[in-house]
């Protein structure tokens, strides 16, 4: 059975997700807190540690680098995020820390499930995103040349628009899938003169994009580049290429209605997933089981008492659950319950300044 640990501090979203990964087979250990979840790794060296993106206290990202600096765990365990933040500069923080997956919230359990059994079983799984290691022999990206810098993609480029790419056959072929489409071509230029008049327009692009040091500069960060249409049922029926048509062609690059509905389908997973971390983040109000009649007045120096002595009790149960201090997994877990238990306690004690 695959050992995995669930590190969330949010008690009800843990608790869900720890319940429905055991349902599907996989040996659950609990975690509250980072520092608790990495000695908890280190000490029982689980096939995954499945992190929450969003802590309070502490980085989900950081408490990844410390466990990746431990050989060993680095070479039998593996560490995936659930987060909302799926940025490119997010996902390359977490590769370079080794992180082997970031996974997006709202989460599909059937997906994360698949995904685990993909980890635990040692599959590859495409890192979160491509980075340049100094071990690596070659075959990979430099994270400078994919992000922001568009300078990779000309040769590419040039290599795309030359005479034995664009042809009269590459032309006739267009026009072809174009009469299949049923859509009307209406033209005085054969196929030699559209070739060399496609060609020439692109290699002017590229010549300029390489002049400039960029592909081009017209385009808004985030937004498609295209240089024709996706498919030819995007161009407009019953008109002539050529002419003064690029407008009228440009219709065709817009985004598609598909890619509308799924950013709204995510913008409102979102939505839903906030809701739900406010209700599972909500607490019951105190409620008083003893009127003053049966209360038992406290000596304040046995708060004090009891506040020290659990913060000892807490450490020892700390230092004892390190790697290696004992080895006894029954009495491991013995351990782990004692040192939350305790931290419970210190919880819910006054704080020291109170306790007058």
């Amino acid at each position: 059975m695959a050992k995995v640990i669930v590190a969330d501090e949010n008690e009800g979203r843990r608790s869900l997700l720890a319940n429905t990964l055991e349902r599907n087979g996989f040996d659950i250990t609990r975690a509250a807190t980072l520092r608790q979840a990495e000695g908890t790794a280190l000490a029982i060296m689980p096939e995954v540690v499945l992190f929450d993106g969003e802590w309070k206290s502490g980085d989900a990202i950081d408490a990844s680098q410390r466990l990746m600096s431990d050989p060993e765990f680095a070479f039998k365990c593996r560490i995936v995020i659930l987060g909302r933040n799926v940025s490119q500069e997010y996902l390359m923080s977490a590769a370079q820390s080794g992180v082997s997956e970031v996974i997006r919230k709202p989460v599909d359990m059937n997906v994360l499930i698949q995904q685990l059994n993909k980890h635990t079983r040692k599959q590859f799984v495409p890192p979160p995103a491509d980075v340049e290691r100094a071990s690596a022999g070659g075959g990979s990206f430099d994270v400078s040349m994919t992000m922001g810098d568009s300078s990779w993609a000309l040769p590419m480029l040039k290599g795309l628009v030359g005479p034995e790419k664009i042809n009269t056959n590459f032309i006739d072929e267009i026009l072809s899938q174009m009469d299949e489409e049923g859509m009307e071509v209406s033209t005085e230029l054969d196929s030699s003169a559209m070739s060399s008049m496609l060609r020439m327009a692109l290699n002017k692009l590229v010549e300029q994009a390489s002049a400039d040091g960029e592909l081009n500069a017209q385009i808004a960060p985030g937004q498609n580049q295209t240089i024709g249409p996706s498919s030819p049922s995007q161009a407009k029926r019953g008109t002539s290429l050529g002419g003064n048509k690029l407008q009228q062609m440009k219709q065709g690059f817009s985004s598609s209605m598909e890619g509308i509905l799924e950013a709204q389908a995510q913008d409102l997973a979102d939505e839903v997933e906030s809701k739900m971390d406010s209700i599972l983040d909500e607490e019951p109000e105190l409620v008083a089981l003893h009127d003053f009649g049966t209360m038992v007045p406290i000596d304040p120096e046995v708060l004090k008492l009891t506040r020290l002595t659990s913060e000892v009790v807490s450490d020892l149960m700390w230092n004892l659950g390190q790697r290696g201090v004992v080895s006894d997994i029954t009495l491991l877990t013995q351990i782990e319950d004692a040192a939350q238990m305790m931290a419970d306690v210190l919880d819910a004690l006054p704080p020291a300044d109170e306790e007058e």
